[in-house]
């Protein structure tokens, strides 16, 4: 068992479970923002790229993980910022899943 489950299991014991949900989800929603913040601030990034190459961000991810596309050093630019990109999405649907559980 983990600690934070051992923790969650204690406070349900002593009858705090409301309690504790509601502050996880204060903190999940708090993580959520940060994260959505996150990915409108890459987003914003990523289009001089797009304009520049004429290519979507996931079109040209998939062309440089196919070797079709050199590793120049704005393309790894472009592609490090994009993997954040699919990162923050990863984070934000985690997050929201575990919100809209409660």
């Amino acid at each position: 068992m983990n600690v934070v489950h051992g923790r969650l299991e204690a406070l349900e014991k002593v009858g705090a479970g409301a309690l504790a949900d509601q502050a996880l989800l204060k903190l999940i929603r708090l993580h959520l923002q940060k994260y959505e913040k996150h990915f409108a601030e890459v987003q914003q990034a990523l289009e001089p790229f797009e304009q520049q190459f004429g290519l979507s961000s996931e079109e040209c991810y998939q062309r440089f993980m196919g070797g079709e596309i050199g590793d120049a050093a704005d393309i790894v630019e472009w592609m490090g910022l994009y993997d954040n990109l699919l990162l923050y999405r990863e984070r934000i649907d985690t997050l929201r899943a575990a919100a809209e559980a409660s």
